[in-house]
């Protein structure tokens, strides 16, 4: 991951979640997608998942830049969804949503940000996915 990238989505993630309207504005996008998307979260608690969202984007930006503990946070990530059967297609769906809020959301929205949103976050996601491609293992 290009530090520059991480720079670039470290700001601009702090300039969207100071407003709370950042992720209704999201979850009301996300969930407009798709009676399927909208389905995941019937009858969720959205202030817990708003809540929940901007605590894992912070994490997100730390997994890519490869901090240590972080990948075992985003393997769990990935079970839990696995288990809810959250698709790597839903996760293309959240990320052009995320990336579309923050589009209105960041008054410096340029290209260089919408490409580094799509590469951290690609990378995290593909921790979540290499992660569920192998066999769980437990403690012995």
């Amino acid at each position: 991951m290009e530090q520059r990238d991480l720079n670039l989505f470290r700001e601009s993630l702090a300039r969207v979640t100071v407003s709370d309207d950042f992720f209704d504005s999201f979850y009301d996008h996300f969930m407009a997608q798709s009676e399927e998307i909208a389905g995941f979260f019937h009858r969720q608690d959205m202030a817990q998942l708003k809540h929940k969202l901007k605590e894992t984007l912070q994490m997100v930006a730390d997994a890519a830049e490869g901090r240590p503990g972080l990948e075992l946070y985003m393997e769990m990530l990935g079970r839990i969804h696995q288990r809810l059967h959250v698709e790597r297609r839903h996760f293309s769906m959240w990320q052009a949503a995320l990336v579309e809020t923050v589009a209105v959301f960041d008054d410096h929205y340029n290209d260089q940000i919408e490409t580094a949103w799509f590469r951290v976050i690609d990378s995290v996601i593909e921790i979540v996915f290499s992660a569920l491609s192998q066999p769980h293992q437990q403690a012995s």
